[in-house]
């Protein structure tokens, strides 16, 4: 009996010590999430690519997660998206929100920019019982990307074809001009044989006295 009564006591114990444990990590959780602070933000751009809980980052930082999206009521062209950020992050009447892809794999994530040190903190500057909002900048899509892709290659191509069309012209003054040198090299060799040619008058005056000669004047 003594022995059953102490297993027994002994299981009380743990069971009470595991039900302590996790009404001490609820709190924790609760106690963060209170310190959390929610934003939203709209954007006319699609967030194919974005899941609930993927992070929001601020100038590259991880300052909280994205806790919802859906359509918005008021303009179905738009998707709202509901943030929460660390109550610590500096965000200020002129952070603005874009959305920015991971690589080329098609996820894209919440990048916060902004914030000048004058600006006033958007929470304070919010009316109470409203969320903040973070005003959107459109984003430059992978899709539009590649629809500029084709016009980039032609203009490449263009400068390419003009560069080659500049060096031909290039090649072909050069080769004139190694022509050129070739022959004032072969004249200076032949003087340098015989340095009288210096001397020697033009061929038209040598024909005009070789006439003389034999006709007299």
């Amino acid at each position: 009996m003594e022995s059953d009564k102490h297993y027994f006591i002994e299981g009380l114990f743990i069971i009470g010590l595991m039900v302590a444990a996790a009404l001490f990590f609820m709190w924790l959780s609760g106690s963060h999430q209170r310190g959390d602070v929610l934003y939203r933000i709209h954007f006319a751009d699609s967030v194919s690519g974005m899941s609930l809980g993927d992070p929001v980052k601020y100038q590259g930082v991880d300052v909280g997660e994205v806790d919802k999206l859906t359509i918005d009521p008021a303009d179905p062209r738009q998707v709202q998206v509901d943030i929460k950020l660390h109550k610590e992050a500096p965000v200020k009447t002129d952070t603005r929100a874009s959305l920015k892809p991971k690589g080329i794999t098609g996820v894209v994530y919440v990048e916060l920019s902004g914030g000048s040190p004058q600006a006033q903190s958007l929470l304070a500057a919010t009316p109470a019982g409203r969320v903040p909002e973070i005003p959107s900048d459109k984003a430059v899509s992978l899709a539009s990307l590649m629809e500029q892709l084709p016009r980039v290659i032609d203009k490449f191509l263009g400068i390419e074809d003009k560069t080659h069309k500049v060096l031909g012209q290039i090649g072909g003054v050069a080769e004139k001009g190694k022509k050129v040198l070739e022959d004032v090299g072969g004249v200076t060799e032949k003087i340098k044989e015989n340095p009288s040619l210096l001397l020697r008058p033009p061929k038209d005056k040598d024909k005009e006295k070789e006439k003389v000669a034999q006709h007299g004047p």
